[in-house]
This record gives structure tokens, C-alpha cells and sequence, in this order.
């Protein structure tokens, strides 16, 4: 039953998700979902179906609003499922232990949420290369607004020290250790986990951006980017925000190398890659957290500072790898 709802509700966010893409693109592009692409006639969102032909010049109506209706269907199921105790449980970690914990309690409809709007901004990336601000700043400030309410929405805590110098208590009876103004001011804590992630999310691709524009000539980023890991960050803390930054390129390259292989294809929305990220992230924050070594990292400021200032070297690397590249005739690399 529970799976029914969930495909339900995935399908009509998808539906949503398609929707509130066409009227963001509206002005600049004609989707085949509002208007016909052919002619410009207008069209009723909610009288679609494939197949549609325009009634003034009969032309086919267009199909990708199906694809993004199957995706949110997807999305929602593989989270319920990967929320669910059955399933991957993939928020349960020792640190976090949340008032309502079945099915993620009120964490699985706050990351539904996260969901459905990087679906939203997957569309509008890969329809016309922009992430509209009414998706990302819409969705930083809801996160935002609802961790603080809450108090109890975090996959982790904005500080978790497994240290046992540091928490003067054998770690593998006690605990970790957690500082008591989290404990006493769970309100407070939401809002400073929340904020965190928003400024590491952003400001990471912030300076990956400046970073592009130095060694490509152009940024390989754009604005949208940065305000979209900035929404994933609120959403998630600065911890999993860093990592679903390390997974993104590596889906990235993986897909832009083969379009630019097989169509000479130079230029790829990074967008869908970051959602992606942070999708893996997300599904799968349980087995990832478990790892001590991660967990040590995160529990050690220069530690974390060293880790991302040798990430943000290698990602300097990789673009004058990628200039490189850029710079291979498609024909060479077809042969």
C-alpha cells in the first residue's frame, strides 16, 4: 500500500516537475508542453497525453514530459524503498537518532521535497542549460525554514567528533562525542547544520567556478550550479554536500566523455551530474558514513581542510586536463 502511494505521489510530482519546468522555460523556450513547438499555439498542461497533436497545424506533441513522470515515480519508490527498514535503511547511523524513526519518520517527505526539486532542475538544465532561481532559492530557503522548525530533519549533525582524545570516553562504549548546545538547542542546531551545508555547498562550487573561468576561459559552471548545491547543502548538512561534490564529476566525465566521443558534443550541463551526486549521496549516506576513515575526517577540522584543499587542486588538475582534451579534434578521437 505504501508503495502504491509512493508511486502515486512520484508520478504527480514528476507531472509537477514537468509542468513547472515548461512555465520557468516559457518565455525562452518552447517545450511542446505549454505551446506547441511548431506553431506557438498555446496548450493545456493538463490535457496532455503522448500522442497530442496540436490543433491548429496538427503537429505530434512532445514525449519527454512522460520520461519525467517515470523518473519522479522512480525517484520516490527507490527512496522509499532505500528509507524503509526492509530496505536499505539508509539513514541509519549510530550519531543521529531521530524522535520518529519508521520509513525516516519526517525525514522521507523533507528529502522527497529535495527530490523533486532537483528533478525539476534536472529538466530545465537539460532543456535549455539554466537552473532558475525560483527552483534552488525557493528550495534553500524552505530547507532552511523547515530544519529549524524541526529540529530533528539532519542525515548527520553539524559536528561529530570520534576522536577519543577528544571525547575523553572510550568511543566504542560511549559513543562519539557531541557538543551539549546541540543537544539542549535542537532548534538552534537545525538551523546551523542547514546553514552550513548551504555555505559549503555553495561556496565550493563558487570557487570551482572562478577556478574554470581562470584555466578553460570560460566557466564550467554556471550560477545555477552554485545556487543548486547551495539548495543541496541546506537540505543535507556540509558533510554529504562534500561528498555528493566528490561523486558528481566522476558521473560527469564518465557521460560527457562518451557524448563527446561518439558526437563531438563539447559542451555538457553539469547540473544533472550534481543532482546525481547527490541522489547517490543521499540513497546511500548509511554505508558510506559507516566507513571510519570518513568518519575520522570529518571529525578533524585540519583534516577536512587539507582533504578539500587537495580536492580543489585535483579539480584544477582535471580542467587543464579537460582543456587539453578540448583541444583533440572530435575526428582524432573517433578513429
Amino acid at each position: 500500500m505504501f508503495s502504491l502511494i509512493l508511486l502515486t505521489t512520484g508520478t504527480a510530482a514528476g507531472a509537477a516537475s514537468a509542468v513547472w519546468a515548461a512555465a520557468l522555460l516559457r518565455p525562452f523556450v518552447r517545450c511542446g508542453l505549454l505551446e506547441c513547438v511548431s506553431c506557438g499555439e498555446p496548450l493545456v498542461a493538463w490535457r496532455w497525453r503522448p500522442g497530442r497533436r496540436c490543433s491548429r497545424c496538427q503537429a505530434h506533441d512532445c514525449r519527454w514530459p512522460l520520461l519525467v513522470m517515470a523518473a519522479g515515480a522512480c525517484l520516490f519508490l527507490l527512496a522509499g524503498w532505500m528509507f524503509a527498514p526492509q530496505g536499505g535503511d539508509c539513514l541509519a547511523v549510530t550519531e543521529v537518532q531521530p524522535r520518529i524513526r519508521d520509513w525516516g519518520g519526517l525525514r522521507l517527505p523533507f528529502h522527497l521535497l529535495l527530490l523533486f526539486l532537483l528533478l525539476t532542475a534536472t529538466v530545465t538544465d537539460l532543456l535549455d542549460y539554466v537552473i532558475p532561481d525560483q527552483i534552488t532559492l525557493t528550495g534553500t530557503l524552505l530547507a532552511i525554514l523547515a530544519a529549524g522548525i524541526s529540529g530533528d530533519l539532519q542525515i548527520m549533525h553539524i559536528w561529530v567528533n570520534w576522536d577519543p582524545q577528544i571525547a575523553e570516553k572510550p568511543v566504542e562504549i560511549y559513543g562519539p562525542f557531541l557538543p551539549e548546545w546541540m543537544k539542549n538547542h535542537q532548534h538552534l542546531h537545525g538551523l546551523a547544520w542547514s546553514i552550513a551545508g548551504m555555505l559549503t555547498g555553495g561556496l565550493t562550487i563558487w570557487a570551482g567556478r572562478i577556478a574554470s573561468r581562470l584555466i578553460l576561459g570560460q566557466p564550467a559552471m554556471g550560477f545555477g550550479d552554485v545556487t543548486l548545491m547551495a539548495m543541496v547543502g541546506a537540505f543535507l548538512g556540509w558533510q554529504p554536500v562534500l561528498c555528493a561534490l566528490a561523486v558528481a564529476p566522476v558521473c560527469g566525465m564518465v557521460i560527457a566523455g562518451g557524448l563527446r566521443i561518439l558526437t563531438g558534443r563539447t559542451f555538457v550541463a553539469f547540473g544533472p551530474y550534481l543532482a546525481a551526486g547527490a541522489v547517490i549521496v543521499l540513497l546511500t549516506w548509511r554505508f558510506l558514513w559507516v566507513d571510519v576513515t570518513l568518519r575520522m575526517v570529518f571529525s578533524h577540522w585540519p583534516t577536512v581542510a587539507g582533504v578539500a584543499g587537495s580536492s580543489f587542486a585535483a579539480f584544477c588538475i582535471l580542467l587543464v586536463g579537460l582543456r587539453l582534451f578540448r583541444a583533440v579534434p572530435a575526428g582524432m578521437l573517433r578513429k
